[in-house]
């Protein structure tokens, strides 16, 4: 009888507890749903780094065709690796729109004789769809019908559209004491004192 009682009291202790653990796991699971799951799994793989070594190099060759191209007076060159709100800001200050540049060269308003780039550095955003060129720029023609005979500063934004690589953007800055811009000649006066200003580059 002792040992009926006792198998009856295992048998019994062994349902309790095989039901606290059912209880237990399931009250777990259930925890467990309501947790969010581990961010880096659940979302979706994140889009690889651009290579920005790959996108500089791009760059400097873009650069340095652009420059032959503009030396070469290639209008259509222009026209074509320039965005359609391109704009230009000159070391004079002056802003002239893509039309504006395309005609101008095609008039033989802007004419170049030399444009070399020196010290391109070129800084890519994170997604790799744009980037900023800082460089020195050697130039001489005409720019507008003024003469142009300078060492420059020049910022270039670039934006990677569906046809590729685009010039959005260029401005020139004088380098102090590089300049060697032609300037007006000084008309006659008594004193000397006045003087024409400075032709715009």
């Amino acid at each position: 009888m002792k040992k009926i009682i006792l198998l009856a009291t295992a048998v019994f202790a062994a349902a309790l507890l095989s039901i606290g653990c059912g209880e237990t796991a399931a009250n777990n699971s259930a925890a467990n749903s309501n947790k969010p799951v581990n961010s880096a799994a659940s979302n979706t793989a994140a889009p690889p780094a651009a290579d920005s070594a790959a996108i500089q190099a791009d760059i400097k060759k873009l650069v340095s065709d652009y420059a032959a191209s503009t030396a070469s007076n290639d209008a259509a060159a222009y026209d074509k690796v320039t965005t359609d709100n391109f704009m230009f800001v000159g070391n004079d200050g002056a802003v002239q729109t893509k039309a504006e540049r395309v005609s101008a060269m095609k008039s033989g308003q802007t004419k170049y004789e030399k444009l070399t780039y020196d010290d391109v550095n070129v800084r890519v955003n994170p997604e790799g769809n744009g980037a900023v060129v800082i460089a020195t720029a050697t130039v001489k023609g005409l720019n507008s019908g003024k003469p142009i005979d300078s060492t420059v500063r020049v910022t270039q934004v670039w934006s990677k559209m569906k046809d590729g690589w685009k010039l959005a953007s260029l401005q020139a800055t004088d380098i102090a004491g590089k300049s060697g811009d032609k300037k007006a000649d000084a008309p006659a006066t008594p004193d000397n004192k006045a003087s024409a200003p400075a032709a715009n580059k």
